[in-house]
């Protein structure tokens, strides 16, 4: 007699009310799934919980592919499978039992990674995504010789029972190309473990919280269609009145070129715009027609700095806004990790965004270096379950510059996946286009023929939108520094240093003579808006005003000044830096042009800690400097030069660009000649995930009560934990905007002036009257306005 056997239970329900594992129909248990049957397309209770993630992970593989094509195929038969078998050990007694109310622990994911073993050629590459579906990917040593050999509760005589297919034949991997390394079909590996744990996700989550599983719903196929008239209409009301300058023209003229560009067929671009020059919008201009033209899917933007994530996010929402609205959903989804909440049994809330967020389910997803590039190489179900979303999308990386060269290898190898194998288009979007492209001193890059550029005649768009004149000034004390800003910037200026120390000593030391604001990451985020839209306001009533920074400005701030002064460093910053100054050709009318300075404080030399600053500053100093002109310092051939340069003694410093091993050297994470035995052990994710990091050092959020609203939500935070309550994402979405990121040594000398809640996961400013100063923010040790505060 045979019994049913269950995958989920639902507390106060009866077995009959439980989550089937699986259901065979008609006379093969797979019809359904070759039928695409409209039960499984709607979670329909009826099927096991094997067929519907059968049904889902195949769906999201074969979807990675344009449709009907041999990849698509070949993709479906590997997620029908994975999914089909990924909780095979479900069948075993054992588990049943425990659903039934034994304490006994069981695993049940170990049984379809054993029984992948025994597909012909590439089984033991399934092995790898069904055992990791709860514990994520783990290394081909410690998988195949330690896990797969355990001893795991009997399966096979009741799966033989329930009818389930146990034996499917497995096809060529779906890559594009058949000559792609051992990486891409890592990469390919990742991307279908994202199909299998989310569709496990939503499968669990349709039968256990259906109220949730409710609020989700895929985008129509047409979404792109209905974006690009939206958001032509939104460019075209927003520029109708502006002014016809050279500037406003040369704009004009970038957005057009982005539109025709975007018939061009998918691949490799670049898009190099000088500051100030519109590709923001331009580019997404070129993504909306590009993907609609070619059939993409959605939109990534790819930002290397969370300060200005959320400004991008804005312009972005502002566009769409009303169609948002109609759809009754957010097109935009803003997803970073400045502050990520942690589980809380308390946290009841329906809210869309955090739903999207963890799948990526959007249109448009703005996200940053750090979120992007460490999911791709990530091995945890957290963060890879939103992989699969990756593929066939148009992706925009903006300030393609600030990609760490110590990692260049392993990312460029990424991008080339995905525009090679998944149907994706890469932009590479700067102000100063890096040399990114393959010659004899950068083997790495990506051959010149495969990258478009949009702008063709890049030169000419330079110079017309050359609003400054730079000038070396040289070595300056503090002193001197001082006298020439109050001599040659009589309306104001932007000064940007290298360090917080600087930026608070010159901030002091220039307040005497005139308005000084002074802006930096020991303040938070509302702090720093508040901040920004003070100088904004004194810059629009003409008043001077002298806005001391660190190079946190730098990151896209739409602000502008007559004159800019840079502290020594590469010459991409002091770019970044210019792009400030005379912003909108504003000085046109009164026959000027603006100034930028760059400089080296001989007060504040750039402290051992910060090399990468050092190196760069050097670099313009020895190779820059004396080869170009100071009038064409912001020019083409000066930043290729200097690109060039940093790129290649990056390179000599950090193992060909990848100092972690990760795709090179002796023992790369993922090489066939680990082994001569088994090829599959040669994956070793669980060790490229630990190595892949883009930020070095961890870093822990404090939050600062600032004002009214900082210090009604520490209130409320408090008031949570005194009740024994969990804070929810709310708290923490809200959050971000009142935290300062220290490092870890920094932490723990602060801990003492902290109120540490939640196990530590919030962190309030205890008293910030006394440790957050109202013009510098999070105070420093040893400053005499605070002896007992820490250094950064």
């Amino acid at each position: 007699m045979y019994l049913p056997h269950y995958a989920h239970t639902l507390p106060g329900k009866t077995e009959e009310q439980w989550e089937p594992l699986f259901t065979a129909f008609g006379e093969a248990a797979d019809e359904c799934q070759r039928e695409r049957c409209k039960k499984c397309e709607e979670m329909h209770p009826d099927h096991g919980h094997l067929n519907k993630v059968a049904f889902w992970t195949a769906k999201f593989a074969s979807e990675m592919f344009l449709a009907n094509s041999p990849e698509s195929t070949n993709a479906h038969q590997w997620g029908y499978l994975t999914g089909l078998w990924h909780d095979l050990g479900k069948f075993s007694v054992e588990f049943q039992n425990r659903l039934k109310g034994s304490a006994l622990p069981v695993d049940h994911s170990t049984a379809g990674a054993i029984h992948s073993l025994e597909i012909k050629s590439f089984g033991p590459l399934i092995s790898y995504l069904i055992a990791g579906h709860h514990a994520g990917l783990a290394d081909g040593s410690s998988l195949f010789a330690e896990r797969l050999k355990k001893e795991i509760p009997d399966w096979l005589a009741n799966a033989l029972t329930s009818g389930i297919p146990l034996e499917i034949a497995l096809p060529i991997p779906p890559l594009t190309r058949s000559h792609a390394g051992n990486d891409a079909m890592a990469f390919m590996l990742r991307l279908f473990f994202s199909c299998l744990v989310d569709a496990d996700f939503l499968t669990t989550e349709a039968f256990m919280n259906q109220d949730q599983a409710k609020l989700r719903a895929e985008w129509s196929a047409d979404i792109i269609a209905k974006m690009l008239p939206v958001f032509e209409k939104h460019l075209s009301t927003k520029f109708a009145n502006a002014e016809n300058s050279p500037v406003n023209r040369a704009r004009e003229n970038v957005r057009q070129v982005c539109f025709n560009a975007g018939s061009c067929a998918p691949g490799f671009f670049s898009l190099t715009v000088p500051t100030g020059g519109g590709k923001t919008l331009s580019s997404l201009l070129f993504a909306l027609r590009h993907a609609h033209l070619h059939g993409h899917r959605r939109i990534i933007y790819v930002i290397p700095f969370t300060s200005i994530i959320r400004q991008n996010a804005d312009v972005f929402r502002d566009a769409f806004a009303d169609l948002s609205k109609e759809l009754g959903r957010e097109i935009i989804l803003e997803h970073h990790s400045k502050f990520e909440a942690k589980p809380s049994p308390e946290d009841n809330e329906q809210d869309l965004q955090r739903l999207a967020s963890e799948n990526w389910n959007a249109p448009i997803i703005v996200t940053t270096n750090v979120q992007f590039f460490e999911s791709l190489f990530a091995n945890r179900t957290s963060s890879c379950r939103k992989l699969h979303r990756i593929a066939r999308s148009v992706i925009i990386l903006d300030e393609a510059q600030a990609l760490p060269s110590r990692l260049l290898h392993p990312i460029l190898r990424s991008l080339t996946c995905l525009v090679k194998d998944f149907g994706c288009t890469a932009v590479l979007c700067t102000a100063t286009q890096p040399a990114l492209d393959h010659r004899d001193s950068f083997t790495i890059g990506i051959p010149s023929l495969e990258i478009t550029p949009i702008i063709k005649d890049e030169a000419t768009l330079f110079q017309t939108l050359k609003r400054v004149d730079p000038t070396n000034l040289g070595a300056l004390d503090d002193a001197a520094l001082i006298d020439h800003i109050i001599k040659n910037s009589p309306h104001g200026c932007l000064l940007i240093l290298n360090t917080t120390k600087a930026a608070q000593t010159l901030h002091q030391k220039l307040s005497p003579y005139l308005t000084a604001l002074h802006l930096s990451a020991r303040m938070c985020p509302s702090h720093i808006i508040e901040v920004l839209e003070q100088a904004k306001d004194l810059r629009a009533q003409n008043q001077p005003v002298a806005l001391v920074s660190t190079q946190l400005i730098e990151a896209g701030v739409d602000i502008s000044f007559p004159v800019v002064y840079r502290a020594e460093c590469g010459l991409d910053s002091f770019a970044q830096a210019a792009g400030r100054c005379n912003r909108n050709g504003e000085l046109e009318s009164l026959g000027k042009i603006g100034k930028v300075y760059l400089f080296a404080p001989s007060d504040h030399p750039i402290p051992a800690g910060l090399s990468d600053i050092a190196s760069a500053a050097a670099i313009t100093r020895s190779q820059v400097l004396p080869n170009f002109s100071q009038s064409d310092l912001l020019d083409l051939p000066a930043i290729r030069a200097y690109f060039e340069q940093a790129i290649w003694q990056a390179g000599a410093k950090t193992k060909l660009w990848d100092d972690q091993g990760i795709v090179s050297g002796g023992m790369p994470c993922f090489d066939p000649k680990d082994t001569s035995k088994n090829w599959a052990l040669a994956y070793k994710f669980k060790t490229a995930a630990e190595k892949f990091r883009l930020i070095d050092s961890a870093t822990h959020p404090v939050l600062i009560p600032w004002g009214e609203k900082g210090k009604a939500l520490g209130e409320e935070l408090r008031s949570l934990a005194k009740q024994g309550r969990f804070p929810n994402r709310s708290h923490y979405r809200r959050a971000q905007q009142f935290t300062v990121q220290v490092y870890e040594h920094e932490w723990i000398s602060l801990k003492a002036s902290l109120t540490l809640l939640f196990e530590e996961a919030v962190a309030i400013l205890t008293h910030p009257e006394n440790d957050y100063h109202p013009c510098t923010g999070l105070k420093r040790a040893n400053s005499p306005d605070n002896p007992n505060a820490f250094i950064l």
